[in-house]
C-alpha cells in the first residue's frame, strides 16, 4: 500500500484539514513502524498499520469505512491511534460503541495506555448500561421492606457512595441486584434529589466532549432521538463513531426499535390508571376498564393457542424455543385490533380524568405510560404491513413483539446519512472470500445499507496474522445421518463421535450448539457415561461466570454452550485446545430470518448460508486467541462432505481461517499429539 498521498497537502477547499491529517499520519507511522518494535512484549502485526492509514484516508475523504480485521490484527489500536490523535487536534467528540462490557473495559485500559504513549489528553467517559448502576430510590424502597436481605458489606459500601456494580469486591446475588439497580431511567429520575452515578454520567455525556465508550444500544438510542428531533444523549460535537463488533449492528438497531407487549404488564397498567382516576369518577370508566381487561386476556389466550399449535406441528423439538411466528389469520388480527381499540379508548378517558385530581403530585404518571403504550399499539394495527410481528416466550409468559421491517433503511439513515462518519470493524464481516470487495461484504451491506458510492470505503479484509494451519487442524464428518432430516439418529451418532473427539484431547474442549434441545440431550448422554473428565454446561445469568472460571481452572474439563458462547468467550491456552461445533449453525426458522428470505430470490445462498458462515467463523474464532494458541476444531455435521458436495461447500471452506483439514480421526489425533500446548503467550498491540 502506498502512503505517499498522506504526506502531500492536496489542492482542495480544506487545506487545514489535509495538513492536520498529514501531521497525524506522520505520528501514526512513528507509532507503528518506528517506536512499537522497540517496546518490549510488542510485535508488528501485518495489516494493523494498513488499517490505521485507511481510517485516516477515510477521514480525509469524509467517508464511512468498513473493514474486517481478523483475530490478532490488533484492530483496537489500529483505530484508536489515528482517532485519538485526530480528536486531540480538535476533531470533535468520538464515540466507540461495542457489544460487551468486557470489550468496553478493555478499550478504556487501551486508551489510558495510548494516552501515555502518544501524549494525548482527552476526557474519557465509559457509558455502561443502566442496569450496571445502583438506584438509591430503589435501595431505600428495598431496605424498607420487612423481607429485605441485604448483606452488611453491601449496605456499608452503598452508604459510602458505591453505585457501580463492577466495583463490588465480591459476588452479588442477581435477584438482589435486580431489585436495586437502575431499571428505567426517565424524566422522573432526572427530578430525583438523591445522588445518582448513572444520572451524573448521562449529564457528563451531554455536556462534555472527548472520547466516549458505550454500547451499540446506547449509541443507537442517541441517534434515534436525534432523528426524531429530540435532544441527543451524547454531546452534539460527535463527528466520528466506531462500531466495534459491527457484525452485531443490525441486531442492536433492531433491538432498539423493537417493542413488546405482555399481558401482566398491560393489566398492571390498567390497574394503575384506574387508581389515578379520582375515586368519585371511577364509575365513569369501569366499563372501559372491564372491556380492556377482557380484550387483553382474549388476545393473549390466542397467542398461547398459536404457540401450542406451532410446537405440536413443528418437525423439530421446540421445548426450549424462545421465538415463535405470529400468524396473522383473521381471528388473531380481529383480537389484536379489538385490544388496540379498547386500550386506546381507556387511555384517552384516563388522560382526561386523571388530570382532575389536583390533590396528587404524581397524578397522571401511569396514565401517560398507558397512553404511550396504547398509542403505539394503535399505530401498529394501522401499519401492520410495515412491521414485523412475532411471539416471544419469557419464562411462562408470552409477549407480542414488533419492530419496523425496513431495518436496512433505518440503519442507513442513522449511521450513513447524517453528519457523523462511521468506522465499522469486526473479525467477521465478510460472508465469502470470492469475487469483489462488494461480493465479500455483500450480506452485511444488504442488511445495513452501507453506502457503495463515494461516501463509503470498503477495505480489503485483514486476515489474522496467526499461523492457523501450523497451529490448528479442522476435522469434518462425512458419514453421519442428516442433522434435521434424521435428527434422532444424528444425535445418537453425534454423541459417539463427540466422545471419540474428546478422547483425543482428554477433555480441554468447548462444544458449541445451535439449539438448547441438542445441548441438553448431549449433556444427559455424556453424564450417563463414566468419562475421565468433568462435563460442564452453560448456566444462566451470573452463574455463567462461575462455570467459565471452573472451565479455565479445571484444564481437562469440557464445557457445553450455545448462544453468546459462540462469540463471548476468550480463553487462551490449553484449557480450550479442542473446539467442537455440534451441527452447522444454520439459522433456525425464525420470523426475522424468514422475513429476510421472503425478500430475496435464493433464500439459502443469500440469507441462510451467509448467516451460517458468519456464525461459524465466530465459533471457530474461540480456539486461537493468541499467537501461541494451538488446537483442533471438529464439525460434527455431514453437510460439508466432499461427495456429493452441497451448493455452499466451497464457499464455506474458503471463508474459514483454517484450511488444514481432514476427515480422519487418526490424522486429527496425530496432529493434536504433535502440538505443544504449554507455549508462552505473546502480548500484541
Amino acid at each position: 500500500m502506498e502512503y505517499t498521498g498522506f504526506f502531500e497537502v492536496q489542492a482542495n477547499p480544506d487545506k487545514k484539514r489535509a495538513a492536520d491529517i498529514m501531521k497525524i499520519s506522520r505520528r501514526v507511522c512513528s507509532f507503528f513502524w518506528d517506536a512499537s518494535p522497540k517496546r518490549p512484549h510488542f510485535e508488528e502485526r501485518e495489516g494493523q498499520a494498513d488499517m490505521a492509514f485507511e481510517i485516516l484516508d477515510a477521514i480525509k475523504n469524509d467517508q464511512h469505512i468498513l473493514v474486517e480485521a481478523g483475530v490478532g490484527i490488533g484492530k483496537s489500536f489500529a483505530y484508536l491511534v489515528p482517532l485519538l490523535l485526530r480528536t486531540n487536534q480538535g476533531g470533535g467528540t468520538i464515540v466507540i460503541a461495542t457489544s460487551t462490557i468486557a470489550l468496553q473495559e478493555q478499550l478504556m485500559r487501551d486508551i489510558r495506555f495510548l494516552h501515555e504513549q502518544l501524549g494525548t489528553r482527552l476526557r474519557l467517559v465509559l457509558a455502561k448500561g443502566q442496569t450496571n448502576y445502583i438506584c438509591m430510590k430503589r435501595v431505600e424502597e428495598y431496605q424498607a421492606r420487612p423481607d429485605a436481605k441485604m448483606p452488611e458489606e453491601l449496605a456499608a459500601l452503598i452508604a459510602d457512595g458505591y453505585q457501580d456494580r463492577a466495583e463490588y469486591p465480591g459476588d452479588l446475588p442477581q435477584g438482589l441486584w435486580e431489585q436495586i439497580c437502575v431499571k428505567q431511567f426517565g424524566y422522573r429520575c432526572r427530578k430525583c434529589h438523591r445522588r445518582c452515578l448513572y444520572r451524573d454520567m448521562r449529564s457528563e455525556l451531554r455536556f462534555s466532549g472527548g472520547l466516549v465508550v458505550c454500547n451499540q444500544d446506547f449509541l443507537t438510542a442517541h441517534l434515534l432521538r436525534q432523528s426524531r428531533g429530540l435532544g441527543g444523549l451524547i454531546n452534539e460535537s460527535v463527528k466520528i463513531v466506531v462500531i466495534d463488533e459491527a457484525h452485531n449492528l443490525e441486531s442492536k438497531v433492531r433491538s432498539a426499535t423493537t417493542r413488546s407487549l405482555e399481558q401482566a404488564r398491560l393489566l398492571t397498567l390498567i390497574k394503575q390508571v384506574q387508581h389515578e382516576v379520582p375515586a368519585e369518577m371511577t364509575a365513569h370508566i369501569q366499563g372501559e376498564v372491564n372491556s380492556a381487561k377482557s380484550a387483553v386476556r382474549a388476545f393473549f389466550k390466542r397467542l398461547q393457542e398459536q404457540v401450542r399449535r406451532q410446537i405440536a406441528e413443528s418437525e423439530q423439538d421446540m421445548k426450549y424455543a424462545d421465538r415463535f411466528f405470529f400468524r396473522q389469520d383473521e381471528n388473531s388480527l380481529a383480537l389484536l385490533r379489538d385490544m388496540a381499540s379498547t386500550l386506546k379508548r381507556l387511555s384517552e378517558s384516563a388522560q382526561i380524568l386523571s388530570t382532575l385530581d389536583l390533590r396528587r403530585g404524581d397524578s397522571g404518571d401511569a396514565a401517560d405510560d398507558f397512553y404511550e403504550t396504547a398509542d403505539a399499539l394503535s399505530t401498529l394495527t394501522n401499519e401492520l404491513h410495515t412491521n414485523l410481528l412475532w411471539i416471544e416466550r419469557k419464562g411462562r409468559a408470552l409477549e407480542l413483539v414488533f419492530c419496523p421491517r425496513n431495518m436496512r433503511n433505518i440503519i442507513r439513515e442513522l449511521y450513513f446519512e447524517g453528519n457523523i462518519r462511521t468506522v465499522l470493524t469486526s473479525a467477521t464481516l465478510t460472508n465469502t472470500t470470492q469475487g469483489s470487495l462488494q461480493d465479500m461484504y455483500s450480506y452485511f451491506i444488504s442488511n445495513t445499507g452501507f453506502p457503495l458510492d463515494g461516501r463509503g470505503f470498503l477495505s480489503e479484509p485483514k486476515p489474522s496474522p496467526f499461523p492457523y494451519d501450523e497451529h490448528a487442524m479442522l476435522y469434518y464428518c462425512d458419514d453421519l445421518p442428516h442433522p434435521t432430516q434424521e435428527r434422532g439418529a444424528f444425535i445418537q451418532a453425534g454423541v459417539e463421535r463427540l466422545v471419540e473427539i474428546l478422547d483425543i484431547s482428554h477433555g480441554k474442549a468447548l462444544v458449541l450448539f445451535t439449539a438448547k434441545t441438542d445441548l441438553e440431550e448431549v449433556y444427559q448422554a455424556l453424564q450417563s457415561r463414566d468419562l475421565p473428565y468433568q462435563v460442564l454446561k452453560q448456566q444462566p445469568g451470573p452463574s455463567q461466570d462461575q462455570v467459565l472460571k471452573e472451565f479455565r481452572d479445571n484444564v481437562d474439563s469440557v464445557l457445553l454452550g450455545t448462544g453468546a458462547y459462540w462469540e463471548g468467550i476468550d480463553i487462551k491456552g490449553k484449557s480450550l485446545s479442542n473446539l467442537v461445533i455440534f451441527r452447522l449453525p444454520f439459522p433456525v426458522p425464525d420470523p426475522i430470518i424468514e422475513d429476510k428470505v421472503s425478500m430475496v430470490k435464493d433464500g439459502l445462498m443469500e440469507v441462510r448460508v451467509p448467516e451460517m458462515i458468519i456464525k461459524l467463523k465466530q465459533g471457530i474464532g474461540r480456539l486461537i486467541r493468541s499467537a501461541s494458541d494451538t488446537g483442533i476444531v471438529s464439525i460434527i455435521d455431514p453437510r460439508l462432505r466432499d461427495d456429493p458436495p452441497a451448493r455452499y461447500r466451497d464457499i464455506v471452506w474458503s471463508s474459514l481461517p483454517i484450511q488444514n483439514r481432514t476427515t480422519s480421526l487418526e490424522v486429527l489425533s496425530a496432529f493434536y499429539a504433535s502440538l505443544r500446548l504449554d507455549g508462552a503467550e505473546t502480548r500484541s498491540k
